[in-house]
């Protein structure tokens, strides 16, 4: 039975929509589920943040050394740990941008946004050949259309007001839509642009190892890495919101039987889903046929 046939059946029996990139890149076999669909990203979209911020390093345009201070003005909801810190905490560009990746922190991702524009990323997608990644709102405001906020000043009193939001309000579906600008990304994209990292083809090597290199501090391992062997080496980023559970990322095979890259978006239609296991077990299942 080819993968393709074993991860569709597999997603017949979980109660969830699924989008799904796999590509083995030494073979190019490739499986395909909903992969030209567009998804909400979550915080998959800090990979192109990322790699629009290093593209900019090397050209000389941001120096990642520099330090940036941060204020109780600039927290924001979610996940992270620099609001978790004292006010006037100063920290490296590329600090800022490893916490980004590897704890997805959202006050790092904003002020990352904030450093290069929003319209940077899409610019430098679309100067690649990646037509499909959207970004239309930084963390602050995904989340505070997913607690049903409406637009206010970023400020500690409406950070509260968001989180106490948090606690009563049903998730705005608009953060879902396929049809509005919103922050979404076909899957077949995502893996193109996470295959330009594994392959050096993402402006350059030197920028696409800076890039990896971050990648594969991911302290969330669970998803695309969670179910593969002890050791396995894995460069990815997960996203959630809600019932949405999403993962990209680099699979590097044993015996140098090379690499494979993989996107999965996945909505859970139950209020209970719970995405990491699927995710996990679609990894495992391309990996033992590409190791085979």
């Amino acid at each position: 039975m080819s993968l393709q046939q074993q991860i569709e059946d597999y997603i017949k029996t979980v109660d969830a929509d699924f989008g799904i990139h796999i590509k083995n890149l030494r073979t190019n076999e490739e499986v395909n589920i909903n992969s030209d669909r567009l998804f909400q990203m979550a915080s998959v979209f800090k990979v192109p943040i990322l790699a629009t911020l290093y593209d900019l390093v090397h050209q000389g345009k941001i120096d990642d050394t520099k330090r940036i201070k941060f204020s109780e003005d600039d927290l924001v909801p979610g996940s992270g740990v620099i609001q978790e810190l004292a006010p006037g905490v100063e920290l490296t560009i590329r600090d800022i941008a490893t916490l980004m990746i590897i704890v997805s922190d959202n006050l790092a991702t904003d002020k990352i946004l904030e450093l290069i524009g929003v319209d940077t990323v899409e610019n430098k997608m679309r100067e690649v050949g990646i037509e499909n990644i959207h970004i239309a709102h930084p963390c602050w405001d995904l989340l505070r259309l997913v607690a049903g906020v409406s637009e206010r000043p970023q400020n500690r009193q409406s950070y509260n007001e968001i989180i106490d939001a948090f606690k009563t309000n049903e998730t705005d579906p608009i953060i879902f839509s396929e049809e509005v600008k919103n922050n979404l990304s076909t899957p077949r994209d995502m893996s193109a642009l996470v295959e330009k990292i594994a392959k050096n083809e993402f402006v350059s090597q030197a920028v696409c190892e800076d890039i990896r290199d971050i990648m594969h501090r991911q302290q969330y391992k669970q998803r695309i890495g969670g179910l593969l062997p002890p050791h396995t080496e894995v460069a990815s980023k997960t996203g959630s919101i809600a019932t949405m559970f999403n993962d990209t990322g680099i699979v590097y095979l044993p015996d140098g039987k090379g690499e494979y890259v993989m996107t999965a978006f996945t909505a859970g239609n139950q209020e209970g889903y719970q995405g990491n296991e699927p995710i996990a077990k679609i990894s495992r299942m391309a990996y033992d046929s590409f190791v085979k």
